[in-house]
């Protein structure tokens, strides 16, 4: 799983560990695992819903922007990063849920394809003694290697005397280890191609498939109100494409992974249309368009003349593409008549100094330079 799976799997591993303490059952544990994690991102998940919505009634602002400085790239991008800043809007917030959601998917799979560490919380040693145990018996298949930990109780359950002579007090643990849910071992991988058709081998493909379905009605769901609430971003070449990878992804890790693990992927797709059913009858874009004031006096306020991050970037920008930017402090002087017209003169002189450069610029590496784009 790599180590990063590893770190995240860690807290979550104990998490489950004690969910399953107080409620014994491997099913179990993992919805209520699933409910706590959607519990603790729904502040994250809220800050998204705001700041998707925010971003609905700021796009006619930067379509307006587009159409000004579309011949000018550099001075396009200074003044989107400007009105990102006056308006208090952070284009990325709404990639943080994403990213951690993939972090914490890492971690459920390095507790899903590690049961006895995590839950059991046997140590490596213990571990690596009932490993060679159960390599007996399913050292040729192929993801044994792989799925070591699911194997071991597999062997348990199977060939328990193999266990209980050489290691009493783990085969004791391993073998009341309740690992199913409705019947289901969740322990075993989905396959179209089971030995024989049973109850729990039909269960299993009902597992992977539901996380894909719920996954797909999730999409549709949100790619619907993003269309009524935002237009613009919702026609975004490849948009589309995007959105609709992610059930098809969920079907391609359900059906090679345990079924914990499409489980929980297909509980946290309901709650997650729970959820967003929820936010978007309370984020409406007129709700969230005052609370964005709201949060442009607050920052404004905390700031107190320190400049953002967005404004540290614009300022970066500028000084990148040889413009300047004025920024005028809390304490200056007030600005009279005759301040004014030399300041006039002096950005005069300075845009005058910059096109001359960039004109030469131009002639040195052959290009054509166009004076226009400097108003």
């Amino acid at each position: 799983m790599g180590v990063i799976a590893n770190i995240i799997g860690y807290p979550l591993g104990w998490l489950m560990y004690f969910i399953y303490y107080f409620i014994p059952n491997y099913g179990i544990s993992i919805l209520l695992f699933t409910l706590i994690i959607k519990i603790i991102l729904f502040p994250i998940s809220v800050h998204q819903q705001k700041s998707q919505a925010a971003m609905a009634s700021f796009n006619p602002k930067l379509e307006e922007l587009k159409k000004k400085y579309g011949k000018n790239p550099q001075k396009l991008q200074e003044e989107q990063m400007k009105l990102y800043s006056e308006e208090g809007i952070n284009p990325m917030a709404s990639c943080l849920p994403t990213f951690i959601q993939l972090f914490i998917l890492f971690g459920v799979f390095d507790v899903v394809y590690k049961p006895i560490s995590h839950i059991l919380r046997y140590n490596k040693d213990t571990i690596n003694q009932a490993k060679e145990i159960a390599r007996q018996f399913f050292g040729t298949e192929k993801s044994f290697e792989h799925r070591v930990e699911p194997y071991i109780l597999k062997a348990v359950k199977e060939h328990g005397d193999a266990f209980s002579s050489v290691m009493p007090d783990f085969f004791k643990d391993a073998s009341v280890f309740h690992n199913t849910f409705l019947g289901i071992d969740l322990n075993k991988v989905p396959t179209f191609h089971p030995d024989k058709w049973t109850g729990e081998a039909v269960g299993l493909i009902i597992i992977a498939l539901s996380s894909a379905v719920l996954q797909l009605i999730l999409t549709i769901y949100m790619q619907y109100n993003n269309k009524k609430n935002n237009p613009a971003a919702a026609s975004v070449p490849g948009m589309n494409a995007m959105f609709y990878i992610m059930p098809l992804f969920s079907v391609w890790i359900s059906m090679s992974s345990p079924a914990g693990l499409g489980l929980y992927w297909a509980v946290s797709s309901l709650f997650s249309l729970i959820q967003q059913v929820i936010l978007f009858k309370i984020y409406t874009p007129e709700y969230v368009a005052v609370l964005v004031e709201k949060d442009k006096a607050k920052k404004k306020n905390k700031r107190k003349g320190r400049p953002s991050m967005l404004e540290k970037y614009q300022q970066m920008i500028a000084e990148q593409n040889g413009t300047v930017v004025s920024e005028k402090k809390e304490n200056d002087e007030p600005e009279t008549e005759e301040t004014k017209l030399s300041k006039a003169k002096q950005k005069e002189i300075e845009r005058k100094i910059i096109a001359e450069a960039r004109r030469r610029q131009a002639e040195k590496y052959g290009d054509e330079y166009d004076d226009s784009e400097e108003e």
